[in-house]
């Protein structure tokens, strides 16, 4: 069945079923699925079975709740390793980890957040879930605002449109304010970020370009504020950082104007 916009009716509520997973839901009830999306119990039912059947969902047998299956786990990762941004960025992510003892980083914008393609952990705090696939905000992140600060197309009309959420008392949340502090980035070749996002972490970001010079991602050194300590090691780490994404942006093909001459 085809709505008049010419999309599948039945693919969108397809997706629309799977767009309801989160870390907060991830297993859902078919009523959970009926009262999130207005739709029938004998509508969902038909869906789950036929995303159930291609392994996309599969259903706890014992609780009767449905949850994401393997073969979404078997397309992320064929979607991941041919990010070709992934695959040169992560050897250096792992030199940056080991050189720092810090978390690192590398994400891309999307729409007006910033998306996790990579992340490493530091062996002193490991975290018990991954990063990849997430998405947080750019006004609050290190990487968000070194991929703020490079936009080029329609710059103000997107930080007009930007919403600057509060998340902790430090949040930047005026618009002149990251205005000022875009300008600071681009000028410093980094940006820092100190319990924006979240009290007692901090991170360090540098912009990764491609091939033409467009900044394409972000690589970011994270930590607690005890380890990453940015009021001593902020030059040192600005320095390691800055020699990882200049390999990376040469990997992807970009050549500086004093590598050229």
């Amino acid at each position: 069945m085809s709505s008049t916009n010419g999309k599948s009716q039945s693919v969108d509520r397809a997706l629309q079923l799977l767009e309801c997973f989160s870390d907060a839901q991830f297993e859902l009830r078919v009523a959970d699925f009926c009262h999130q999306l207005n739709m029938s119990q004998s509508s969902v039912s038909r869906l789950l079975t036929t995303l159930v059947d291609h392994g996309f969902v599969e259903k706890n047998h014992f609780s009767g709740a449905y949850f994401l299956g393997k073969k979404v786990i078997s397309l992320a990762g064929i979607s991941l390793n041919n990010y070709e941004i992934r695959k040169q960025a992560l050897p250096e992510l792992y030199n940056l980890e080991q050189k720092t003892n810090l978390g690192a980083n590398l994400a891309v914008l999307d729409g007006e957040k910033m998306f996790y393609l990579a992340h490493v952990d530091s062996r002193r705090s490991p975290r018990m879930y991954t990063l990849v696939g997430y998405t947080n905000p750019l006004h609050a992140t290190g990487i968000g605002k070194v991929l703020l600060s490079h936009i080029e197309e329609n710059r103000e009309q997107f930080i007009k449109n930007l919403s600057l959420e509060p998340y902790t008392v430090k949040t930047i949340d005026r618009k002149e304010e990251l205005l000022q502090t875009m300008e600071n980035t681009r000028q410093d070749g980094y940006a820092t970020e100190i319990e924006e996002l979240a009290l007692g972490r901090a991170c360090i970001a540098a912009p990764v370009r491609d091939r033409g010079g467009r900044v394409v991602a972000g690589v970011s050194l994270s930590g607690p504020l005890s380890e990453i300590n940015l009021q001593e090691r902020e030059q040192e780490l600005a320095s390691i950082l800055i020699e990882a994404t200049d390999l990376i942006s040469l990997k992807m093909g970009f050549m500086s104007s004093s590598a050229r001459t």
